[in-house]
């Protein structure tokens, strides 16, 4: 799933990458599973406007997004999608990177709040920190 999430930035117009990557994936035949870690890695806390970016009009999957119960998996992919740019890194300098790159809207702190939320649910599931899984990250 973490291979795949970003498939549709490959298939289409990268502002619509979510949904290109969902129907790319059905298209090959994948399951339902595979094909939705496309809609959702983008996501948090169910909410289309938990987003690293700004939200212009309402897309596609809003009302997916809205209705699905996140699999751990997808919780998983949400994660490392806010750690990864180049590079393994902590959230806090990934969600400094996005702002650097595409600036602070009117949800930013809200984003912030729920991806911190998200790495406290898998520190609290593992016992540790998450960090502590990748010996090579920019601390």
């Amino acid at each position: 799933m973490g291979y795949i999430h970003d498939i549709g930035k490959g298939v289409g117009e990268f502002n619509d990458h979510l949904m290109n990557g969902y129907k790319y994936i059905k298209e090959l035949g994948f399951d339902e599973e595979y094909a939705n870690v496309c809609l959702t890695h983008s996501y948090l806390n169910n909410d289309i406007f938990c987003s690293a970016v700004k939200i212009e009009k309402i897309p596609e999957e809003a009302e997916f997004i809205k209705n699905h119960e996140y699999t751990i998996y997808e919780k998983i992919v949400n994660l490392c999608d806010l750690m990864c740019f180049n590079n393994i890194m902590t959230l806090d300098k990934r969600l400094i990177d996005l702002i650097t790159r595409r600036g602070v809207h009117e949800n930013t702190v809200y984003h912030i709040k729920e991806a911190k939320k998200l790495k406290e649910y898998f520190d609290n599931l593992l016992g540790f920190n998450v960090y502590d899984l990748f010996p090579d990250i920019e601390l």
